[in-house]
């Protein structure tokens, strides 16, 4: 199933892209303002059915749309928004809207959603229970992943990230069937966790694992990344040095393709860090990344810490492909 192609700017070009090679990119995140009437999940349960997917599509799309709602607001950055945002974040979200909120004003954001779609709903009867839907921001196609742990649990956003241009979304199974969790590396030809995980060493600098036979980077991040590195090394020079370390993935989703592959929604830890060479004192920052990093030079290193959620395709054979990712700075440490 095709997606448009959005109009993503990847983290490493986005408007927040520091001059003279220096980048720090605030990444992509929810946004939105009010809760909504009622508390995500406390109403009337939908009707199940016994076989194929669990609710309607009307269902569904009735809980995603209060989810989402929800959802926005809790990544705001009032005081009112962090107390609600357990109860309807969980996993990778609900790390994404606890990151220090001083780096972005979510609040002001005018980002405008479009009315969601569902494209997978559980199959069957048990738990924990799945909503895979998606929505159209400013020209950008976003996956969410919906998760309710039992039949007394709510339904809350587990992940949300956005498709990569040029990107499509492989067949689901058809939505009356329902969509199942595919445990493991069953059936694929290499397992989610090692797949992002492998994904984030081709991306470290320096690397080395340069190919992958288990996962691609020919993706639009991966290409905008390894250009954006080659000039922040050229800017740098001899009085300074960049790396990149990505740590493996510790939390993955995936739920079986049509075709038997895997649709895989997982997080990664990253950390950029600059420092100065014997050949210089100290690197002075540019103005606006001295801004967020409260010091206009450092001495030994400066480290800017992300969350990147990623969204994968990983076939039964061959190598997987990364068809989504969104960043968010976490952090800064100045030395």
């Amino acid at each position: 199933m095709s997606r448009p192609a959005p109009r993503h700017t990847p983290a490493w070009l986005s408007r927040r892209a520091v001059t003279n090679g220096l980048v720090a990119v605030l990444g992509l995140s929810l946004t939105g303002c009010g809760l909504p009437d009622r508390v995500v999940g406390l109403h009337d349960a939908p009707v199940e059915k016994t076989s194929g997917a669990a609710y309607s599509e009307a269902a569904a799309l009735s809980i995603v749309t209060r989810v989402l709602t929800a959802a926005d607001a809790a990544f705001a950055s009032s005081d009112a928004a962090r107390k609600t945002r357990r109860t309807v974040l969980t996993g990778p979200a609900l790390r994404s809207a606890e990151v220090e909120n001083r780096f972005e004003d979510r609040s002001a954001s005018l980002r405008t959603r479009g009315k969601p779609t569902v494209l997978g709903i559980s199959a069957g009867r048990d738990w924990p229970r799945h909503i895979l839907a998606t929505t159209l921001v400013d020209g950008v196609q976003e996956l969410h992943v919906l998760r309710a742990n039992s039949p007394t649990s709510p339904y809350k956003l587990w992940i949300t990230a956005p498709m990569l241009p040029g990107a499509s979304l492989p067949t689901l199974p058809p939505l009356a069937e329902g969509i199942t969790v595919v445990a493991g590396d069953k059936g694929l030809a290499a397992s989610p966790t090692e797949v992002l995980t492998a994904y984030g060493q081709l991306l470290n600098v320096p690397t080395k694992t340069k190919t992958s036979k288990i996962v691609t980077t020919k993706d639009a991040y991966a290409a905008a990344v390894a250009q954006a590195t080659a000039a922040q090394q050229k800017a740098l020079g001899t009085l300074g040095t960049f790396t990149r370390t990505n740590k493996p993935a510790t939390e993955t989703l995936s739920f079986r393709l049509a075709d038997g592959g895997a649709l895989v929604f997982g997080q990664l830890a990253r950390t950029d860090q600059l420092a100065p060479t014997s050949k210089a004192k100290r690197l002075d920052l540019p103005s606006n990344l001295a801004k967020l990093a409260k010091t206009k030079s450092v001495t030994e290193s400066l480290r800017l810490n992300w969350l990147m959620s990623a969204i994968a395709v990983v076939p039964t054979s061959g190598a997987a492909t990364v068809i989504g990712v969104g960043e968010q700075l976490r952090g800064i440490e100045a030395d």
